[in-house]
C-alpha cells in the first residue's frame, strides 16, 4: 500500500512543478507588460481611477495598477511605471516561487519539475516529454 492507503485517503497526488529559470521569467514578465500595456491597460487603469474606487480594493492593487495610477497623475513616466510594475511582478513571482518550494504538495519521488520556462506543447523535446509521461506512468 502506498502512503495515501496506509493514511485512509483514497487517492494518490504527483505533482509537476514549474520553475523557470529567473533571468527567463523576468523577459516573459517585461514582454507581458508591453502586452498588457499595448491592450489598454492604461485606458482600463483610467477607468477605474474614474470611478473614485478605494485604492485598498484588490482591483487597485493589481499587477500594474498601482504604478499606471501613478504615471496617469504625473508622479512618473510610464517607462518608470513599466520597470516598477515588473519590479514587483518579478518579486511576487519569487515569492511563489519560495512558497512551493516550501510545501509538501507530494512526496519528492512523486514530484517532478521543469526547470524551463513553458510558452507551448511544441516547446518540449522529445526526451522532456519522455519523462512526464513516464513520471505519470509511474504515478498513477
Amino acid at each position: 500500500t502506498g502512503p495515501a492507503e496506509r493514511d485512509g485517503v483514497p487517492w494518490r497526488f504527483a505533482a509537476i512543478r514549474l520553475d523557470p529559470p529567473r533571468d527567463a521569467l523576468r523577459a516573459a514578465i517585461g514582454a507581458r507588460w508591453d502586452g498588457m500595456v499595448a491592450a489598454g491597460a492604461v485606458e482600463e487603469v483610467r477607468a477605474l481611477l474614474a470611478q473614485g474606487l478605494n485604492p485598498d480594493l484588490p482591483a487597485m492593487r493589481a499587477h500594474g495598477v498601482p504604478e499606471i495610477s501613478a504615471a496617469l497623475r504625473g508622479e512618473i513616466d510610464m517607462a518608470e511605471a513599466g520597470r516598477r510594475a515588473c519590479l514587483a511582478i518579478g518579486q511576487y513571482t519569487k515569492r511563489q516561487a519560495t512558497w512551493f518550494r516550501h510545501q509538501p504538495l507530494a512526496d519528492v519521488s512523486t514530484t517532478h519539475t521543469i526547470h524551463a520556462r513553458v510558452t507551448g506543447l511544441k516547446q518540449f523535446s522529445e526526451s522532456e516529454w519522455a519523462r512526464i509521461i513516464s513520471f505519470i506512468d509511474r504515478h498513477r
